[in-house]
């Protein structure tokens, strides 16, 4: 799997942390929003599927070591394949003495911002500590935490704040500090930053690659942002981490896969995915199911219709997936200029789905062959998606004879 290919959702953690309201510094009520925008995009299995148990929002938080806690916890408990991430938004403030970034609390004060603050080295330390192989850090940030509700100062660049939290092995995206008071525009619903991130990911990029990496989308948040009169936010990375793939482009056109042959990819571990070619009966936004063409055959249950018996192409029943064996699917293909009856839901050309509710007198000369499987194959949405992005499915070649039915 390359870097490029989503994280397994399941694997991954996410450590959303934002701070709306402080004593010493001005409030920023649009972090609030910032953060649930971005937890419900990662959850959407469109996009990418993050299991909500693996989302850990951290609002208005006021103890250090309870938001260290929370990533130190979401780090030790990324398995294998998957992706940490961490995503702050609220003041920033360098420490006057030593420099480092402190990620402020509700309580941080200015002068003295590593006493109520969250050092960033806490969050590097944590990230350094997990077993993922893929890590984002995502700053939505000042640090200088200006007396007048700007998100941002002018004592330095963005390449002081990237230099401050820079760790091995992550890619680190950070909001250009600024003057200006449009970086958290007064009345609108997010900050600057965040609002082009949050746009980015849920339109996608048109004509870009199926995934969107973090080096694409900082590219275009960067565009975005310069446009509209803003400071470029940048984008510093090791060990290929641009290259990490965040989400799924929403903007390429959703192929529908219905009537496609797929088989197990290389090396994959399920029996059931590795041992044949599954046809895609159904694919839309509430999922996929398909059946196994070259299940292994059983003869039919006594209770089977006997009537039906004799219409059917193959004497038994084949396994068609591990989901509701105790149903039946026919899968059936039309005769050239026959009108199928209102029973059968087409799939592709002359093959589709006929209902067993059908009268077996009415279809004798309709169908050039029907089989009869025991069970499928189901995806919730945007799983079947996900396995055919890391490889677990691949299509049948076209010539490839076991892409033929």
């Amino acid at each position: 799997m390359t870097r490029s290919d989503l994280a397994d959702p399941a694997a991954s953690q996410v450590v959303l942390i934002g701070a709306t309201t402080y004593t010493r510094l001005p409030a920023l009520p649009s972090v609030a929003a910032n953060v649930a925008a971005l937890a419900e995009l990662l959850r959407d299995p469109q996009l990418w599927g993050l299991p909500p148990e693996n989302c850990h929002v951290v609002l208005d938080v006021t103890s250090p070591r309870e938001v260290g806690r929370a990533i130190r916890t979401a780090a030790a408990s990324v398995t294998e394949g998957g992706l940490l991430l961490v995503y702050y938004a609220g003041h920033g403030l360098i420490d006057p003495i030593n420099g480092q970034l402190i990620l402020a609390l509700a309580e941080c004060e200015p002068e003295v911002p590593d006493e109520a603050g969250l050092p960033y080295d806490w969050v590097g330390r944590a990230m350094a500590g997990a077993a993922a192989t893929r890590r984002v850090v995502i700053l939505d940030c000042c640090y200088a935490g200006r007396a007048d509700g700007l998100m941002s100062a002018g004592t330095g660049g963005t390449d002081e704040v990237a230099d401050v939290a820079e760790l091995d092995r992550t890619c680190l995206f950070v909001s250009a500090p600024s003057n200006r008071r449009a970086a958290a525009p007064e009345g609108e619903k997010y900050t600057a930053f965040t609002g082009e991130l949050l746009r980015v990911l849920r339109d996608g990029i048109p004509g870009g690659d199926p995934v969107l990496t973090m080096a694409a989308i900082w590219r275009r948040v960067r565009t975005a942002l310069t446009a509209r009169g803003f400071e470029r936010p940048e984008l510093r990375e090791r060990n290929a981490g641009g290259s990490v793939g965040l989400v799924r482009n929403a903007a390429l056109s959703k192929e529908d896969l219905a009537g496609v042959i797929l088989r197990g990819g290389r090396g994959v571990a399920d029996r059931d995915l590795a041992g044949g070619r599954i046809l895609v009966l159904r694919h839309d936004d509430t999922g996929a199911i398909g059946v196994d063409l070259d299940g292994r055959a059983s003869p039919l249950p006594d209770e089977f219709a006997p009537a039906w018996r004799e219409r059917l192409t193959e004497a038994g029943v084949r396994y068609g997936g591990p989901v509701a064996r105790d149903g039946f699917i026919a899968l059936a293909q039309t005769r050239p200029a026959a009108t199928p009856p209102p029973q059968f839901t087409p799939i592709r050309d002359r093959l589709g789905v006929l209902s067993l509710a059908t009268s077996p007198e009415e279809v004798r000369h309709t169908f050039a062959w029907i089989r009869v499987f025991s069970g499928y194959f189901g995806w919730s949405p945007g799983e079947l998606e996900s396995y055919l992005d890391s490889g677990v499915l691949v299509r049948a070649a076209a010539d490839d004879p076991r892409g033929e039915l």
